[in-house]
């Protein structure tokens, strides 16, 4: 079963040297090794460069990194592609333990993995929480509250991303969660490795939740999981999951000094006053100090 990994890249310098480092320590190797730079201004194509023959290098110009992806799907003809981010990091079993399991259910064209956080600070780098992954069985019910796993941690049939068009371009942020979704509906079959075989690593240049990611994730939500839910029960799980990523959002503008944080978490605690309770705390906070900023201020 031939294996094209795909990498999609942009000023990438700081850490596609250990990305690409983890991909040669595979106990499986892959047959193709494809970087996508996509206008880096920082060497990063000349330095993917470095590594040829073992890495092929494509230069494009400000694409996003779904139409990368399905650029890189485009240009090999393996069996299999297996997506990693420039920053992240593949444990050295990766690619064996997924075919493993892919040999052993057959009928299955996707596998994915659970990952750890990789926590960079500067020039220090920290293992964090570890999120397992679902069991595939499961699958439906997971992807219907969260995208549950990251692109990194997928070996995917090239057959199947084409049959369903890849990657929707149009999204910056939920592109992998609107293609799980969209594979799940067509009826593909999942099969999982639980152990986190992947190092996401967390930093400053990484996609934020903002403003962007929240309106992405929150119209995949209602295009692909919202018109399979029960029609007496579904508002109800829509609001808690619009509860749930508005709580993500109001944390993130906080810590960015945007005063429309408050009135974020206070739409989260309204759309679904169960979620955790820290929420509650943390309102509470931003009303003490928006009213001792304003009595300062008079």
């Amino acid at each position: 079963m031939s294996i094209a990994v795909i990498i999609p890249a942009y000023n990438s310098t700081p850490y596609l040297r250990e990305t690409l480092q983890s991909v040669f320590d595979q106990t499986h190797q892959p047959d193709e090794i494809l970087v996508v730079d996509d206008g880096s201004t920082d060497g990063t194509p000349a330095f993917a460069e470095s590594f040829a023959p073992r890495v092929r290098v494509f230069r494009r110009t400000r694409h996003r990194p779904a139409a990368n992806r399905n650029f890189g799907a485009e240009q090999t003809s393996c069996e299999w592609l297996a997506f990693l981010d420039h920053d992240d990091i593949w444990e050295p079993n990766k690619l064996e333990r997924q075919m493993q399991e892919l040999a052993l259910h057959p009928e299955a064209d996707l596998c994915y993995t659970g990952r750890v956080l990789l926590m960079q600070r500067g020039d220090t780098a920290t293992l964090g929480r570890v999120v397992t992954a679902p069991p595939a069985k499961d699958i439906r019910r997971s992807l219907f509250k969260s995208v549950t796993f990251l692109p990194s941690c997928v070996v995917i049939r090239r057959s199947a991303l084409l049959a369903v068009n890849g990657f929707n371009p149009l999204y910056f942020t939920s592109e992998d969660y609107d293609l799980w979704l969209r594979l799940l509906h067509a009826g593909v079959k999942f099969a999982a490795c639980p152990e986190p075989l992947v190092q996401y690593r967390e930093h400053d240049r990484n996609t934020s939740k903002n403003m962007a990611w929240f309106e992405d994730c929150t119209r995949v939500y209602r295009q692909l999981v919202v018109p399979y839910l029960p029609r007496t029960t579904g508002w109800l799980t829509y609001f808690k999951f619009l509860s749930e990523r508005e709580g993500d959002l109001a944390y993130a503008m906080r810590k960015e000094g945007n005063p429309a944080h408050l009135a974020m978490m206070a739409k989260s605690v309204i759309h679904w006053p169960f979620n955790d309770s820290l929420r509650y705390k943390v309102l509470m906070h931003m009303l003490y100090r928006r009213f001792a900023g304003s009595t300062q201020r008079a």
